[in-house]
């Protein structure tokens, strides 16, 4: 059977074949009139050079004239044969460089699709998009923009070429964002100019990344010196989106689930599911690098009296009050968990017994001083009263830390509430309670 390609190429060949032909059925017609010429001045010189020697040069006159006629139609034709046969390859070859380029492309793009597909983090997206983009999209700057909630200002995630990109701007400063569709801006042009780009006379493309009905993500592109962005480049470009979109939407996903199998959903601390692996992991941490890790397990005092008079919606509030504290006074590589009910806990790593006692003493103060409302209305104060246990004085188990903390706390609150005590201190229980300020000339 002919392929598709070999049957495009038959009417090539057979022009071909006919231009062959004819230039070599030019080539025999100009040998034979070569042919006749010397025959006729061989028969003039035969019958004698004043009979009939007018007529055989007459002869010869016009075989010549015939004969250089045919070779200037031969040198055209051929002429005109090499110049098709140059624009042809110039053609093939320009084919096969777009068909290549093309390749390359859908190479590079099916290599980074893959690779978005197996990250778990958007760090790790960034880091395949960095590597990928600039190779498809050569000459021209751009960055990635991604929005972590709906409605949410968009923050930059990867960037490339050279392009001063903002850090953050809202929804309302894009106008593809806003018309949900790829919006061109060229300074020769009417379009309006995205406000999140400013003053600017380089020709700039944001195409919206949407995702199942939500935008979730810009791809803002640049090129410099007000050249025009190609028809291929602003194609490529919405084919970049569609991918990249699938994988925005893929992260969010993760991340969503992700939090809901890891967080509280009323505090958004993290859940006892979370602090059993973080805490074994944390553990493990100080254990191989010999440096002290701390607990403090807190309670809201008087909690179901307080639901009791001011109702669940109030003690929700107060929670995510609480909350709010913990999350304001805690490192990074710290970890706030809910552990239920009016119960917190956090591990403090890297940190000696003294350390926590001066964090707790911190945590309860502005737990003291916390104005809570529901509906408008403010709420009663509240307090807290913290157990602290620390490794390696307390245990080296998850288990005995737990408890360590817990036995703690259980003896802050028998002593008298709002107020600190620890498994394992001098005194046995410490205690940090405002002090009111002394008259003058007493002693301490």
């Amino acid at each position: 059977m002919v392929s598709g390609l070999e049957k495009s190429d038959l009417p090539a060949r057979s022009a071909d074949r006919v231009r062959q032909s004819l230039l070599i059925g030019t080539i025999a017609a100009c040998a034979a009139l070569g042919l006749l010429a010397a025959a006729a001045v061989a028969l003039s010189r035969g019958r004698g050079a004043l009979r009939g020697s007018g007529a055989a040069l007459h002869g010869t006159v016009i075989a010549l004239t015939a004969l250089f006629g045919l070779a200037v139609v031969l040198a055209a034709l051929i002429l005109l044969q090499a110049i098709a046969s140059r624009r042809r390859e110039s053609a093939l070859q320009g084919t096969i460089r777009r068909q290549t380029r093309l390749l390359q492309e859908i190479s590079t793009v099916s290599t980074m699709v893959e690779l978005l597909q197996t990250c778990h983090s958007q760090a790790e997206a960034n880091t395949v998009i960095h590597g990928a983009l600039p190779k498809l999209l050569p000459g021209v700057g751009g960055a990635l923009y991604v929005s972590r909630r709906d409605d949410a200002a968009l923050e930059l995630q990867v960037s490339w070429g050279a392009l001063d990109a903002t850090q953050t701007f809202s929804p309302e400063d894009c106008w593809a964002l806003r018309r949900g569709r790829p919006h061109l801006y060229e300074p020769a042009s009417a379009a309006a100019v995205c406000r999140h780009i400013g003053e600017c006379g380089d020709t700039c493309l944001c195409v919206p990344l949407v995702s199942q009905g939500d935008t979730l993500a810009v791809l803002h592109l640049r090129q410099a010196r007000a050249e025009r962005l190609t028809e291929d480049v602003q194609r490529l470009a919405s084919a970049l989106a569609e991918q990249l979109s699938l994988a925005v939407g893929n992260l969010r996903l993760q991340e969503t689930l992700r939090s809901g199998s890891e967080r509280d959903p009323l505090t958004d601390l993290y859940n006892r599911r979370h602090l059993k692996i973080s805490l074994q992991r944390e553990l493990a941490r100080a254990q191989r690098h010999g440096f002290p890790l701390s607990l403090i397990m807190l309670d809201v005092d008087h909690f179901k009296a307080f639901n009791d008079s001011n109702g669940h919606d109030a003690g929700d509030e107060v929670l995510r009050g609480v909350a709010h504290v913990l999350k304001r006074h805690t490192r990074a590589e710290d970890v706030a968990c809910r552990y239920g009910g009016e119960e917190f806990l956090v591990v403090l790593t890297d940190c000696a017994v003294d350390d926590a006692y001066s964090k707790g003493e911190a945590i309860r103060e502005a737990i003291a001083q916390l104005h809570v409302f529901s509906r408008g209305i403010a709420l009663p104060r509240i307090t807290a009263s913290l157990g602290i246990a620390c490794y390696p004085q307390d245990g080296e188990r998850t288990e005995d830390l737990i408890a360590g903390a817990d036995a703690a706390l259980y003896r802050a609150k028998s002593t008298g509430r709002n107020c600190i005590a620890a498994s394992n201190a001098p005194g046995d229980i410490v205690l940090f309670e405002s002090r009111a300020r002394k008259p003058a000339g007493s002693r301490a």
